[in-house]
């Protein structure tokens, strides 16, 4: 028999990674883990708004737990995401489910009032809720089951150099959401000297149509550098002095994450959603967080990271540092083997 059942909707490469890592996390903790994939089928060309979207996305995660409850007779169900937790019949069997963030909080307004309904219903009913942050933790509904902050992991991911180049970075994958336009506009406002701006996720040719569109000032010393590996990535957050971040809404907020770990300071507007790294950043410089998701004080709070003095860089980097202990793999793994498996197959 085994143990537990992952079903994973798997709807974005992000959610694709957590889960095999968040798999790989359970086996080290002993126990077997059968990862089960949604497959949309033919209804998947329905998924053009929401609520349809969802709808369309729990109905196939209710078919794959189907088929994998006849095939693999678990002892319990863990369901990756709130949606495909919606409409699962896990018949009897003790399950959790994995959020960033729940649907009454990024599907708001009347028309999405059924997924609330249907959400609740599976929430209250599971024996953990297993959010990624903290935010998305307070953010739950009502009557849902115990709370467990279960995150992906943040390690450093190399050796940093002695000094930084005078430079910050951006990932804005999605232009909108992620504020490309807010961020050079920021960074022209800024008027830093000797200074460059590195934009990856976004092809330069996509990002210039879309500051046209949003009239923002496109400056020289701003370079695209697309869809890099994660390891260039990382590279640039090492040796940059800032990672800045104008968007709208963050899920859950990895790359800014990641630049707290790879010793970048956080600029950032406040942005929407469970954005983890938020609270962290406030309490390591508050002073780089701007009031608003708007260009001007984001360029205050990148004019300040700029001319921060090379002591207090070295004290907001140990402070950062502290804070992201709950994010290492051996402590996400003793939450798992201590809070969240007892719960389920105790």
């Amino acid at each position: 028999m085994t143990d537990l059942v992952l079903l994973s909707l798997g709807t974005t490469l992000g959610w694709r990674m957590g889960d095999s890592v968040f798999a790989e996390q359970l086996r080290r903790a002993g126990v077997g883990v059968e990862p089960v994939a949604v497959r949309m089928g033919a209804g998947g060309r329905l998924r053009r708004a929401y609520p349809v979207t969802d709808l369309v996305e729990a109905l196939a995660a209710r078919r794959a737990l189907d088929a994998a409850l006849d095939r693999h007779h678990p002892r319990a169900v863990l369901i990756s995401t709130t949606t495909a937790a919606m409409l699962a019949d896990p018949r009897g069997l003790p399950y959790a489910v994995r959020l960033d963030a729940p649907a009454s909080m990024n599907r708001p307004g009347a028309r999405n009032a059924v997924l609330h309904a249907l959400e609740r219903r599976a929430l209250a009913g599971a024996r953990l809720v297993l959010t990624w942050s903290n935010a998305g933790r307070e953010a739950l509904p009502q009557g849902s089951a115990p709370p467990v902050v279960v995150p992906g992991p943040i390690v450093p991911s190399g050796p940093s150099p002695d000094r930084r180049e005078r430079a910050a970075v951006a990932y804005t994958p999605d232009v909108k959401a992620k504020g490309l336009d807010v961020v050079c506009a920021a960074w022209a406002a800024a008027g830093i000297p000797g200074a460059r701006l590195d934009v990856f996720g976004v092809e330069r040719e996509a990002a210039l149509a879309h500051l046209t569109r949003t009239g923002a000032p496109l400056q020289e010393n701003v370079q695209f550098h697309g869809k890099t590996s994660p390891e260039r990535f990382r590279a640039a957050l090492r040796s940059s002095l800032a990672y800045v971040g104008g968007a709208r809404w963050e899920d859950y907020g990895q790359a800014p994450l990641e630049a707290l770990a790879d010793g970048a300071l956080l600029v950032t507007v406040p942005s929407g959603g469970p954005f983890e790294a938020l609270a962290l950043a406030r309490r390591v410089g508050p002073e780089l967080v701007a009031s608003e998701i708007a260009a001007a004080p984001l360029a205050a709070a990148l004019r300040s990271a700029f001319e921060l003095p090379e002591d207090r860089q070295a004290d907001y980097r140990a402070r950062a540092a502290a804070l992201l202990e709950p994010f290492r793999p051996e402590a996400i793994e003793r939450t798992i083997a201590t809070e969240v498996l007892p719960a389920l197959l105790g």
